[in-house]
């Protein structure tokens, strides 16, 4: 008689997978704060001691709760737009690809 016993490792995958995904958000959410920090104008520098991201239920969030983040982002009709998010993140858009590539893909085997 042969006995076939299967194991079954999709928890342990999935758990792993759960756990790359958010490390690769932190990842990323650190390197795209840094990069606003570099991209920001500073007069006081309240405007980028506000720099933040956030991850819920599996998304990541750029946040600046300055009042005034948004005339910077945009520009209103009196001053020109000083953006700092897009730039943190477009201007970067290959390295945080790499960053997720490899993050992902840590521990799969």
């Amino acid at each position: 008689m042969v006995r076939v016993v299967f194991q079954s490792r999709v928890g342990k995958f999935m758990a792993q997978l759960k756990q790359n995904e958010y490390d690769t958000l932190m990842a990323i959410g650190e390197f795209c704060v840094v990069n606003m920090d570099k991209y920001v104008a500073v007069d006081t520098g309240y405007l980028k001691s506000r720099n933040s991201f956030v991850i819920a239920r599996n998304e990541l969030m750029l946040h600046n709760d300055c009042n005034y983040a948004g005339y910077q982002e945009y520009g209103t009709w009196k001053m020109k737009a000083h953006p700092f998010f897009k730039p943190a993140v477009y201007n970067h858009i290959n390295e945080i690809r790499a960053m997720a590539g490899s993050k992902m893909a840590r521990g799969m085997k």
